[in-house]
């Protein structure tokens, strides 16, 4: 009896601390389903501006998302009911997520400088062809540069080259009215025309000073470390999670088995 007592008492605990893990388990869960849900209304002018194919990332981040908060139901209720079975499944399932996110987190070291690489020439070779249609990718070019306040993918010279359709249709000093700053001259920017003067009257530079390739690449060089050190981290948080609910569905197995 004492040592069913012991057992009874330890399941007690590691119940205790996997509900706990279940709870943040199921918190990141949903915020990586929010992430890929939003990435899918808001972060596709970026992906599509690349040269690299990101057409399936926010699919992946919505799948992995449901997966996980799928394993946290499974969890919880395998922890609540003492399912031996369903709580070895929970842990199958965790660890599923453990690889995906450790792939994920040394990918994001990798390949940083190529995923830099592929939106640098991705926004070259569009910016070449922007006629100002209202249709992809031009309008992905104008959010690009009315949410970041930029203009061209190094700076607003990348449309006076002579090899875009843009300077070969376009007064020479002008670009397109996305680019506008209007801390510089509100008034001019409020008018609904495609195009906008490089300067105002007084010689200001009325065009966004930095490139949008320029932003890009330095929120993806500061932000893909901590992104890519945060999925490693949590990846090996995972591991608590595996070893609570195998240890379990041991101490449940033990249990019965004491009682018999």
């Amino acid at each position: 009896m004492p040592k069913q007592m012991q057992t009874t008492a330890a399941m007690a605990v590691v119940k205790l601390l996997l509900t706990i893990f279940n709870l943040i388990f199921w918190v990141v869960g949903i915020a990586l389903l929010a992430v890929g849900i939003w990435g899918i209304f808001e972060l596709k002018y970026y992906l599509e501006l690349s040269d690299t194919d990101y057409s399936n990332v926010e699919y992946v981040l919505i799948g992995t998302g449901s997966f996980m908060i799928a394993a946290g139901i499974i969890g919880c209720c395998a922890t609540v009911k003492n399912i031996a079975w369903l709580l070895q499944l929970y842990g199958v399932m965790v660890f599923v997520i453990f690889i995906a996110l450790l792939a994920a987190g040394i990918s994001g070291f990798v390949y940083r400088n190529r995923l830099e690489e592929g939106f640098r020439k991705g926004l070259d070779s569009k910016l070449k062809t922007y006629k100002s249609r209202d249709e992809p990718p031009d309008t992905y070019i104008d959010k690009l540069q009315k949410h970041l306040l930029c203009c061209g993918s190094r700076n607003y010279t990348d449309w006076l080259q002579a090899d875009t359709e843009w300077f070969n249709t376009h007064p020479k000093d002008e670009v397109p009215d996305s680019c506008c700053n209007a801390t510089v001259d509100k008034d001019e920017c409020s008018q609904p025309e495609q195009a906008i003067p490089i300067r105002v009257d007084n010689g200001t530079l009325l065009a966004y000073r930095e490139g949008c390739s320029e932003k890009v690449t330095a929120f993806l060089d500061n932000k893909m470390s901590i992104i890519g050190g945060s999925a490693l981290g949590f990846a090996f948080f995972q591991l608590i999670g595996i070893i609570l609910a195998f240890g379990l569905a041991k101490l449940i197995n033990t249990n019965k088995y004491e009682m018999m």
